[in-house]
């Protein structure tokens, strides 16, 4: 069945509300918001640092340089539409996996046979179109296959579906990447964490300095999304009931948002990286990642909300589409109206 929405001009362009959606909309007590995608612009941050890992791990591997942010953007948007990938660990864990099966044969025979890299060589300019037009078919099967439950549902996929061949490729790619597995053991999630962190901030999280990348953190790409006058609105509109419920650690959360992180309530916030970083520390909480639902029930929980609104990053099947998280008071202005 089609879902119809009705639509609603607003600042930044048409809103669109779902229809018969309007009284529990107007009845939200509790707002709660993702931090990527909807307070901070990540496309040329996160998007970019999983570019520029799987790009470096798949040099490392094969020996071949893959052309940056070409095709891959895609890639990675066609991924996260599965629902499965808010984790970017796991975005570049399963592009990582789809290039190595997409890699011409020569390649997999000598990264089998263990004589890595191979040598740079005139049929690489051929060899990477045909890449990533093998990873974009993969991730066709795969999405076709109803994968869509991050790490676990890739290696599922492959040893369902995967030659012996590729299986072993896959295979010598997750001892190499160390994944899944967190900073600062695994190899992929520690250079993505050191790409996009920054030194600095990768030690503040980890109590550890960088292994593979010191270079300028993709952090300071961050590109903020609302301003103080906003969340204001918003506040007033939820009595102060404002939370984030977001898979970063806080302190990254810190770094980009800044002073406006004092319109949230902290305490019933959520930022689930911290519990991922301290898993071992007594009194760091750690909920499920996304999309798992114990983050946002516990955000109801600690603001006794009846009706929790959620902002997120995701245009299929929700109650409220919007241009922008900025039109979200103007929407209520207009809803209250009616």
């Amino acid at each position: 069945m089609t879902t119809r929405y009705t639509s609603i001009r607003t600042e930044h362009g048409p809103a669109w509300i779902r229809r018969g959606a309007e009284r529990a909309l107007r009845n939200a007590d509790v707002a709660a918001f993702d931090c990527d995608g909807v307070l901070v612009d990540t496309r040329n941050s996160y998007d970019a640092t999983t570019v520029r890992v799987v790009e470096r791990l798949i040099g490392e591997m094969f020996g071949v340089r893959l052309p940056r942010e070409r095709e891959a953007p895609r890639l990675i948007h066609r991924l996260r539409k599965t629902g499965g990938f808010n984790n970017d660990w796991d975005t570049t864990y399963a592009l990582c996996l789809f290039a190595a099966c997409s890699m011409p044969t020569r390649f997999k025979e000598s990264l089998t046979a263990r004589r890595f890299p191979v040598p740079l060589g005139g049929a690489i300019n051929a060899a990477v179109p045909a890449v990533f037009s093998g990873v974009s078919r993969i991730i066709v099967e795969y999405v076709n296959s109803k994968g869509k439950a991050g790490h676990p549902s890739v290696d599922r996929f492959v040893r369902e579906t995967m030659s012996a061949v590729d299986q072993r490729i896959c295979a010598f790619v997750r001892a190499y990447t160390g994944y899944p597995g967190s900073p600062p053991e695994s190899r992929l999630a520690t250079l993505y964490d050191e790409m996009y962190h920054g030194p600095v901030l990768f030690k503040e999280l980890y109590g550890v300095g960088p292994k593979y990348f010191a270079g300028t953190g993709l952090i300071t790409r961050d590109r903020v999304l609302v301003t103080g006058a906003d969340l204001r609105r918003l506040s007033e509109r939820f009595g102060d009931k404002l939370a984030i419920d977001t898979g970063r650690p806080r302190k990254a959360v810190e770094y980009s948002l800044g002073n406006l992180l004092s319109f949230f309530d902290l305490d019933a916030s959520v930022f689930i990286g911290d519990g991922e970083i301290g898993r071992e520390r007594e009194g760091v909480p750690h909920f499920e990642k996304k999309p798992s639902p114990a983050s946002l029930l516990h955000i109801r929980d600690r603001l006794g909300s009846s009706n929790l609104l959620y902002e997120f990053f995701r245009r299929e099947g929700v109650e409220l589409i919007l241009p922008s998280v900025r039109d979200l008071s103007g929407v209520y202005r207009r809803l209250s109206r009616n």
